[in-house]
């Protein structure tokens, strides 16, 4: 039993702490709380598969795009793709350049990508199709209503290339809407969407500029099993139900096996007949049923009329 202090003691003791002549003892201290952080601003509502198909599809448009501008401009023009990411609709808008040009692109049924280009690419593109040089797009200008004009038909020469192979992809032939600066496009779709943006460079005249298409989520949510790369008939097999008795008709091989032992290629040259291999397996294991190369059944060697055969006993995977 723990002996009581006087009054006196503790008010010695409680002035001895004040001066710093009794030693407190420190208390434990408490493990740090581990934070992870999370970045709301990138989704990951595109898939892996959906994102590289999308990459080899936009691979195939920056090669086509190359060689139809080069003819219709006249001069060398390269497109590159450089990156595919996932934003929210607000963040990849805010980071188009401000001076960028966007065109609106129906994919139907009320869904619209956004493909933007920077200004002097576009600059210098009107000035080839008038049959003048880069050196007078050198520095920017006001869009007059004819650099409105043939702007558009520069980009309709990109998505004459580009529809195609948003067709191919997953279905979604796409056209032109709307021509506008991009700082009148942050309408087209809700701040928090989901969207994949799709970087590309392009360079004209040692120039480089950047292309930039914006896919928000909810424009191809439609086809987003195509976009994975689902063909048709992955899709009847689902929804078919005559479809599971055609894959149930497939033949396959099926083996009967007592055990199995490793042994060195020495052992089977020294072979003779007569000799004993141990296949240190108890009988007791009986033999196991193989379909293909997976061991499924657990059997008993038997003989049926003339024949030898197996009786299944049960599941391998039930004895584990």
């Amino acid at each position: 039993m723990s002996e009581s202090m006087s009054q006196e003691a503790i008010s010695a003791l409680v002035e001895a702490a004040r001066d710093g002549a009794v030693d407190v003892p420190s208390l434990p201290s408490r493990r740090a709380r581990r934070l992870r952080r999370m970045d709301f601003t990138r989704p990951t509502k595109f898939s892996g598969d959906q994102e590289r198909r999308t990459r080899r599809a936009m691979e195939t448009f920056c090669r086509s795009a190359s060689t139809r501008l080069s003819a219709e401009l006249r001069a060398q023009v390269e497109f590159e793709l450089i990156d595919l990411d996932q934003l929210g609709w607000a963040a990849a808008h805010a980071a188009l350049p401000g001076d960028a040009i966007g065109v609106t692109l129906a994919a139907g049924g009320g869904r619209r990508f956004l493909l933007t280009a920077e200004q002097p690419f576009v600059l210098t593109a009107v000035e080839l199709l008038l049959g003048g040089t880069t050196d007078t797009a050198a520095g920017a200008r006001r869009l007059g209503d004819i650099d409105w004009a043939l702007s558009g038909l520069l980009f309709e020469h990109l998505v004459s290339q580009l529809g195609p192979v948003w067709d191919d992809l997953c279905g979604l032939p796409l056209r032109i809407d709307r021509l506008d600066p991009t700082s009148e496009t942050g309408h087209l779709s809700p701040v928090s969407e989901p969207t994949l943006v799709v970087t590309m460079e392009v360079r004209l005249m040692r120039r480089s500029s950047a292309f930039v298409l914006l896919v928000p989520h909810s424009a191809v949510a439609a086809v987003a099993d195509a976009l994975a790369g689902a063909t048709d008939r992955d899709r009847t097999h689902e929804d078919d139900p005559d479809a599971d008795a055609v894959v149930r008709s497939v033949e396959v091989v099926a083996r009967a096996e007592v055990a199995r032992v490793r042994v060195t290629l020495d052992a089977v040259l020294a072979m003779r007949p007569g000799d004993l291999v141990r296949l240190e397996s108890p009988t007791s294991s009986g033999v196991e049923l193989c379909v293909e190369d997976t061991a499924v059944f657990r059997c008993r060697p038997g003989r049926l009329d003339a024949r030898r055969a197996v009786q299944i006993e049960g599941l391998l995977e039930d004895d584990g």
